[in-house]
Protein backbone atom coordinates (compact mmCIF):
# COMPACT_ATOMS: atom_id res chain seq x y z
CA UNK A 1 0.00 0.00 0.00
CA UNK A 2 2.79 2.29 0.71
CA UNK A 3 4.47 1.68 -2.45
CA UNK A 4 0.80 2.25 -4.21
CA UNK A 5 1.02 5.77 -2.90
CA UNK A 6 4.82 6.59 -3.56
CA UNK A 7 3.22 6.02 -7.01
CA UNK A 8 0.89 7.86 -7.19
CA UNK A 9 2.74 10.89 -5.25
CA UNK A 10 5.27 10.59 -7.93
CA UNK A 11 2.43 10.42 -10.78
CA UNK A 12 0.80 13.41 -9.97
CA UNK A 13 3.79 15.45 -9.52
CA UNK A 14 4.98 14.66 -12.71
CA UNK A 15 1.47 15.57 -14.22
CA UNK A 16 1.72 19.07 -12.36
CA UNK A 17 5.19 19.75 -13.60
CA UNK A 18 4.54 18.57 -17.19
CA UNK A 19 0.98 20.07 -17.27
CA UNK A 20 0.97 23.30 -15.55
CA UNK A 21 2.75 25.62 -17.59
CA UNK A 22 0.07 24.56 -20.35
CA UNK A 23 -2.34 25.45 -17.74
CA UNK A 24 -1.17 28.49 -16.86
CA UNK A 25 -0.74 29.80 -20.13
CA UNK A 26 -4.31 29.42 -21.24
CA UNK A 27 -5.21 32.19 -19.01
CA UNK A 28 -2.45 34.44 -19.52
CA UNK A 29 -2.43 38.24 -20.62
CA UNK A 30 -0.60 38.39 -23.69
CA UNK A 31 -3.82 38.44 -25.66
CA UNK A 32 -4.33 41.86 -24.50
CA UNK A 33 -2.56 45.63 -23.39
CA UNK A 34 -3.83 45.56 -20.23
CA UNK A 35 -2.27 49.39 -20.17
CA UNK A 36 -4.10 50.16 -23.29
CA UNK A 37 -7.33 52.42 -23.48
CA UNK A 38 -10.47 50.91 -23.48
CA UNK A 39 -13.23 51.07 -25.97
CA UNK A 40 -16.86 51.34 -25.95
CA UNK A 41 -18.89 49.21 -28.30
CA UNK A 42 -22.45 49.79 -28.56
CA UNK A 43 -24.47 46.58 -30.32
CA UNK A 44 -26.98 44.35 -29.93
CA UNK A 45 -27.16 40.98 -28.62
CA UNK A 46 -27.12 38.23 -31.07
CA UNK A 47 -26.07 35.26 -28.93
CA UNK A 48 -25.07 34.17 -25.66
CA UNK A 49 -23.18 30.65 -25.10
CA UNK A 50 -23.87 29.61 -21.12
CA UNK A 51 -21.38 26.94 -21.26
CA UNK A 52 -17.60 25.67 -20.05
CA UNK A 53 -15.20 25.99 -20.63
CA UNK A 54 -16.12 29.45 -21.20
CA UNK A 55 -19.36 31.87 -21.40
CA UNK A 56 -19.18 33.55 -24.56
CA UNK A 57 -21.46 36.73 -25.73
CA UNK A 58 -21.38 38.01 -29.12
CA UNK A 59 -23.16 41.31 -30.42
CA UNK A 60 -23.47 43.15 -33.66
CA UNK A 61 -21.82 46.42 -33.67
CA UNK A 62 -21.64 48.61 -36.82
CA UNK A 63 -18.17 50.04 -37.39
CA UNK A 64 -17.25 53.54 -39.34
CA UNK A 65 -18.75 52.66 -42.78
CA UNK A 66 -21.60 51.65 -40.80
CA UNK A 67 -21.57 48.08 -41.96
CA UNK A 68 -22.46 45.63 -39.08
CA UNK A 69 -19.55 42.92 -37.09
CA UNK A 70 -20.20 40.61 -34.91
CA UNK A 71 -17.92 41.13 -31.48
CA UNK A 72 -17.34 38.79 -28.67
CA UNK A 73 -16.21 38.58 -25.28
CA UNK A 74 -15.26 35.75 -23.57
CA UNK A 75 -16.30 35.55 -19.49
CA UNK A 76 -15.07 33.03 -17.29
CA UNK A 77 -16.48 29.05 -16.18
CA UNK A 78 -20.10 28.90 -15.60
CA UNK A 79 -19.82 28.66 -12.22
CA UNK A 80 -17.20 31.77 -11.66
CA UNK A 81 -19.59 33.61 -13.99
CA UNK A 82 -22.24 32.78 -11.09
CA UNK A 83 -20.21 33.70 -8.50
CA UNK A 84 -19.69 37.10 -10.79
CA UNK A 85 -23.09 37.50 -10.43
CA UNK A 86 -23.73 36.52 -13.92
CA UNK A 87 -26.64 33.81 -14.75
CA UNK A 88 -28.02 32.21 -17.78
CA UNK A 89 -30.18 34.74 -18.71
CA UNK A 90 -28.13 37.59 -18.21
CA UNK A 91 -28.23 38.80 -21.83
CA UNK A 92 -30.89 38.10 -24.49
CA UNK A 93 -31.24 38.55 -28.15
CA UNK A 94 -31.43 41.78 -29.43
CA UNK A 95 -31.10 43.57 -26.35
CA UNK A 96 -29.13 46.66 -26.59
CA UNK A 97 -25.81 47.04 -24.59
CA UNK A 98 -22.66 48.79 -24.60
CA UNK A 99 -19.86 47.14 -23.74
CA UNK A 100 -16.28 49.23 -22.64
CA UNK A 101 -13.37 46.62 -22.93
CA UNK A 102 -9.79 46.13 -23.90
CA UNK A 103 -9.57 44.91 -27.56
CA UNK A 104 -7.30 42.48 -28.43
CA UNK A 105 -4.02 42.48 -29.50
CA UNK A 106 -4.95 40.39 -32.97
CA UNK A 107 -7.51 43.32 -33.93
CA UNK A 108 -10.92 42.61 -35.19
CA UNK A 109 -14.05 42.55 -33.15
CA UNK A 110 -12.76 40.96 -29.90
CA UNK A 111 -12.70 42.47 -26.46
CA UNK A 112 -10.23 40.16 -24.53
CA UNK A 113 -11.00 41.89 -21.57
CA UNK A 114 -14.32 43.34 -20.55
CA UNK A 115 -14.26 46.02 -18.21
CA UNK A 116 -18.09 46.63 -18.01
CA UNK A 117 -21.63 46.30 -20.03
CA UNK A 118 -24.05 48.81 -20.18
CA UNK A 119 -27.95 47.95 -20.96
CA UNK A 120 -30.00 50.50 -23.01
CA UNK A 121 -31.56 51.75 -19.50
CA UNK A 122 -28.71 52.65 -17.77
CA UNK A 123 -28.27 49.59 -16.00
CA UNK A 124 -24.62 47.64 -15.26
CA UNK A 125 -24.22 44.35 -15.99
CA UNK A 126 -22.26 42.29 -13.16
CA UNK A 127 -19.74 40.46 -15.35
CA UNK A 128 -16.87 40.44 -12.52
CA UNK A 129 -14.39 41.87 -15.13
CA UNK A 130 -11.91 44.62 -13.42
CA UNK A 131 -13.43 48.03 -12.80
Amino acid sequence: MNTRRQLGAAFALACITSFGGVVAAHHSQTGFDPNAAPIEVKGTVAEYRWRNPHVLLFWDAKDKEGKTERWVVEFASVSTSLSNGMAKDTFKVGEEITATCIRARAGGPVCAQVKKIVRADGSLVSTGGPD
